[in-house]
């Protein structure tokens, strides 16, 4: 086959179009509600057209006309489906969430254009959320569609990412076509760790700023991070009132910050870091750094993500850390569209 086709629905920063990108799929169309994302999505696919609408005031022969493809032709429809209502660190879980029934749109969409394939992610706690029954929806529904689908969690930590996260792939294929997808193989011999990661990037004090390398990179991860980048981006502390610092400062790498909530902690260095948050507006950093005083940059949460520097977030701080957090990790993504790409 030629170069195959992408749409991208819920794009956000556009780490699954990146991963499809690296597997030599072409992306013709992507859609999000939030104008950063849609912005952060343009500016590094430049000339692929982004939707900045809500998806549920969208019709599917629209998104056919933007992507330039007629009902049938399409070779994969992906899309991470909005997982907060999912997440297990929500604690404020709500089954009537509107979020929970998103997916219902990407079905819609997926109804009318007819993918070759489709493919949709989100977290694990989809599984064990309202008794199983969101899973149950979407696979029911694709069958009924005429897709063969499977469901596969897949770790990022074994393909690459620093970072032991997670994450629910729901992959249909068309069943006349008649094959199925089969996961990717573990690419990595060994997790990254957090020091391979983001040990090259220069040292910040909080609010500090730096936009040039103060270093070589010393190890294969970070070479490929910079991607030939001379101008670094997105690397800006956030600024924390002494008390933080100081708080920071007396916990050693690897151990929770705060008693009450022992998910946040301050990073390891020598292992891979955990399932990196969106964070949000309060507070607007989530782990510490292992070995300064203050929270993550954007750009070292990007890096823990696996995207390259190259890669620029666009919008408020806050927002360019929650695209950084909710993005799907492009090394997994690439893992998964390389596997997919094979059973077309």
């Amino acid at each position: 086959m030629g170069q195959p086709r992408l749409v991208d629905l819920f794009c956000g920063a556009g780490g699954l179009t990146l991963g499809f990108r690296r597997a030599g799929w072409k992306p013709v169309a992507a859609l999000d509600v939030d104008l950063d994302a849609g912005r952060t999505y343009m500016a590094n696919n430049p000339g692929v057209p982004c939707m900045v609408k809500d998806i549920r005031r969208v019709p599917a022969s629209e998104i056919a006309e933007v992507a330039r493809i007629r009902p049938g032709e399409l070779d994969a429809l992906v899309g991470g489906v909005p997982c907060e209502g999912y997440s297990l660190l929500n604690r404020r879980y709500d089954p009537l969430d509107p979020r929970n029934h998103l997916f219902l749109e990407f079905l819609r969409i997926a109804r009318y254009l007819r993918p070759r394939s489709l493919l949709i992610e989100n977290v694990p706690g989809m599984r064990r959320r309202n008794g199983g029954d969101f899973v149950e929806a979407v696979l029911s529904t694709l069958e009924a569609m005429g897709y063969r689908t499977t469901v596969h969690e897949l770790d990022a930590s074994l393909h690459g990412v620093p970072q032991r996260r997670v994450r629910l792939f729901f992959v249909g294929v068309r069943r006349d076509l008649g094959t199925c997808f089969e996961p990717p193989p573990v690419t990595a011999t060994r997790p990254v760790t957090v020091r391979e990661a983001i040990g090259d990037l220069p040292p910040l004090g909080p609010g500090e700023e730096a936009t040039r390398y103060d270093r070589p990179a010393d190890c294969d991860y970070q070479v490929a991070a910079r991607d030939g980048c001379h101008v670094l981006s997105n690397h800006v502390a956030p600024r924390h009132p002494r008390w933080t610092v100081r708080r920071i400062a007396r916990v050693r790498p690897g151990e929770p910050l705060y008693s009450s909530f022992p998910q946040r902690i301050r990073l390891p260095w020598d292992a891979p870091a955990p399932t990196v948050p969106a964070g949000g507006t309060r507070p607007q950093w989530f782990f510490a750094h292992p070995g300064q005083p203050r929270g993550l940059t954007v750009r070292e949460m990007a890096r823990l993500q696996s995207f390259p520097d190259s890669f620029v977030f666009l919008g408020p701080t806050v927002k360019q850390r929650v695209l950084a957090g909710d993005a799907v990790p492009p090394l997994l993504a690439q893992a998964v569209a390389q596997a997919l790409r094979r059973c077309l």
